[in-house]
């Protein structure tokens, strides 16, 4: 069973409290999405979910499952990855280390990339950029999936895209999504208001 538990997060900056006691239990390919004012500390708390940032007080427990594997699939505006390498590059270098649910190419013609893959990252234009970003984590293989307003600068059809492919491709995982946006997360089944937690 694949379960995160969180138990009394909080997180303080300098005098500011994002968010206190926060008590969770995630489990299982539920779907999850933080929601809550801009600022409010969604973002925050998906990063310290998965790692990426330290809770000021309070402790995170993960099934043996997700230790064993060692990852958490993650994707965020705020990313940042190698602007000095190709789309392609930037393909073959991450699934050097996480294991792919289809092959890059697969990956590249579905996600609509093929025609960009030896462009430089940095030439990109912001909406591929988030694209990218996306990708990457919608098909690597592993039991968490965190996604941090995943739709930032898509168009009509690039959401749609990211739809299919959760449907298609990511209701075996644990889903949490971190947004003000009821489109990014209409899939959820379970809302988790930060406000609640102030």
């Amino acid at each position: 069973m694949t379960q995160i538990d969180c138990i009394g997060i909080s997180k303080r900056f300098n005098r500011d409290i994002l968010f206190r006691d926060f008590t969770y239990k995630f489990k299982n390919t539920d779907k999850y999405a933080i929601i809550g004012e801009n600022s409010s500390g969604k973002s925050t708390l998906l990063k310290i979910i998965g790692g990426v940032l330290s809770a000021t007080k309070g402790e995170i427990n993960y099934s043996s499952d997700i230790i064993q594997s060692n990852q958490i699939s993650y994707s965020s505006p705020e990313m940042d990855l190698l602007n000095d390498y190709s789309i392609q590059e930037l393909f073959d270098f991450h699934f050097q280390f996480k294991k792919p649910k289809i092959s890059i190419k697969e990956q590249l013609n579905t996600s609509g990339l093929s025609n960009f893959r030896h462009k430089k990252y940095s030439n990109l234009s912001s909406g591929i950029i988030n694209k990218v970003k996306l990708t990457l984590a919608l098909f690597t293989d592993t039991p968490v999936l965190l996604l941090d307003e995943p739709c930032t600068n898509f168009d009509l059809k690039n959401n749609q895209w990211y739809f299919e492919i959760i449907n298609n491709y990511c209701l075996n995982q644990m889903i949490i999504v971190a947004s003000n946006d009821p489109n990014e997360y209409s899939f959820c089944n379970e809302l988790i208001n930060i406000q609640h937690f102030k």
